[in-house]
């Protein structure tokens, strides 16, 4: 009887392991990773963030010496919200105007015509004037948004929600539009990135779930799901390759780790799959 359980404990093993879903190695990756430098050179005035720090997407991280950009600012926006000219030509305007009412319509006299066109002129000329400074104060308006703009790039933002991985410049170093000054990672969500052999191709799709056992000292199993499946084999291997986003709320999962990822397929591959 003995004999008979060993023997029917040896068929039913391979059974077992063959009903087992399929693992596969994979590695955890942060699902961005931003350089943040500066579109203008510049010596930096100060850096804002150190490694380990977490930002949010338009944080400032970074910035230039911006003095002088910082005064030319100040004085455009004197020139935009000063009204003192337009002010004094909208007062010669309604002189001229009412110079014109005053002297009323010609009375047929050579002199009085010249004298009533005369004051006509001048109200046409000070209707002109007062455009003319009216388009300034918008040209000057304009060169007040120029100046900010060019103020604005030499503050660095953060282009993401992340963690600082790196820090590679600081206050008083030189920056140009090659370097960067920070690295920021984004670990919510995770990127997952496995190789599966060709057999499973048929059987992967957007938005299947997928079990990841991240490696040791990790001991949870998270459940992730696919939102990437390639559709150029790699003939080399046999292999493609599929993406999992891992929800990672509150960045408790580091990111650069290995991991095994296991799926429920419904059916078997064809003989030959290559686990």
């Amino acid at each position: 009887m003995k004999h008979v359980l060993t023997a029917l404990a040896i068929v039913m093993a391979p059974a077992a392991a063959m009903a087992a879903p399929p693992s596969f190695d994979c590695v955890i990756d942060p699902s961005e990773v931003v350089k943040l430098g500066s579109p203008i050179t510049g010596v930096l005035a100060e850096v804002k963030v150190n490694r380990g720090d977490i930002v949010t997407r338009g944080q400032p991280v970074a910035a230039l010496e911006s003095s002088i950009e910082t005064a030319a600012v100040r004085l455009n926006r004197f020139r935009a919200e000063s009204t003192a000219k337009i002010n004094a030509q909208e007062e010669r305007l309604k002189l001229a105007q009412s110079r014109v009412e005053r002297f009323g319509a010609p009375r047929g006299l050579v002199v009085t015509q010249d004298k009533y066109e005369e004051l006509q002129a001048e109200a046409r000329v000070a209707e002109q004037e007062l455009l003319r400074e009216q388009q300034d104060r918008q040209l000057s308006q304009l060169e007040l948004e120029r100046s900010q703009a060019t103020l604005d790039q030499r503050t660095i933002h953060s282009t993401i929600d992340g963690i600082v991985t790196e820090k590679k410049l600081s206050a008083g170093e030189f920056v140009n539009q090659e370097g960067y000054v920070v690295t920021v990672s984004r670990l919510d969500p995770l990127y997952v990135e496995v190789f599966l052999p060709v057999v499973y191709y048929k059987q992967v799709r957007v938005g299947m779930e997928g079990s990841v056992q991240p490696a040791p000292p990790i001991e949870n199993t998270y459940s992730a799901s696919i939102s990437v499946v390639d559709h150029v084999f790699d003939p080399a291997s046999g292999t493609f390759g599929v993406r999992l986003t891992l929800p990672n709320p509150g960045n408790t999962l580091p990111g650069g780790q290995r991991c095994k990822v296991t799926f429920d397929f419904p059916n078997e591959p064809a003989s030959g799959a290559d686990r």
